[in-house]
């Protein structure tokens, strides 16, 4: 009897813990919507290279809570938005030999460095936080190195108005989306290496447009 009872006990506590478990998982797929940048567009032709690592990209985090973000879709959304409103022209790649052999002006190859939360659990606030750092490499057209830039980007939410915990990271995340996309339109062409790029090309128009007519 003795045994039997150690046995159902064992059992049941492996049930409580299996289901706090589940109860302490969560999962999320982004699927935020992106307004377009009311910008004058650049007048080149952008390669934009998103490899499968960025419009695959899962984040894991295995805390006190288990959280996963499925933000691939939703940030390739993002960028492919974005860029195409920031160029006149904007070609999306799978990688950078497919982007330099079409004859592009710049290519940009974003990457994600880092993903963060803050839960109401550890914060002691009703708010939900994320933050998404980026890595854009950019190249000109032969495949050289033109500038690196890290960008951070930063959503919160509030849960009280919100039915779950997946709604508030959704809302939360796709808020730090939104800010990427501002920070990407207003803070790209000011990097001092983008900036010394555009200055280089201007210079070179009157140039070419002078040897044309000669």
């Amino acid at each position: 009897m003795k045994t039997r009872f150690i046995n159902k006990a064992t059992g049941l506590t492996l049930l409580i813990v299996s289901l706090l478990l589940i109860g302490c998982s969560t999962n999320v797929t982004v699927t935020g919507d992106y307004p377009s940048a009311l910008i004058k567009p650049l007048p080149y032709h952008v390669g934009l290279v998103l490899d499968d690592s960025f419009t695959h990209y899962i984040f894991e985090s295995k805390q006190e809570q288990d959280v996963t973000m499925t933000l691939g879709k939703s940030q390739t959304q993002l960028f492919d938005q974005i860029f195409s409103d920031m160029f006149v022209s904007c070609s999306t790649l799978g990688t950078i030999a497919k982007a330099t052999a079409s004859k592009v002006d710049l290519v940009v190859v974003p990457h994600v460095e880092e993903v963060q939360l803050a839960m109401p659990f550890e914060t002691r606030l009703n708010v939900f936080e994320v933050w998404v750092k980026y890595n854009l490499q950019v190249f000109n057209s032969e495949g050289e190195p033109v500038a690196d830039w890290l960008m951070s980007a930063y959503g919160k939410t509030q849960t009280r108005f919100l039915k779950s915990e997946e709604e508030a990271l959704d809302q939360a995340t796709t808020a730090a989306l939104r800010d990427a996309g501002v920070r990407l339109a207003i803070g790209f062409k000011r990097i001092p290496e983008i900036r010394d790029w555009i200055e280089q090309r201007e210079k070179q128009k009157p140039l070419a447009q002078s040897g044309g007519q000669g």
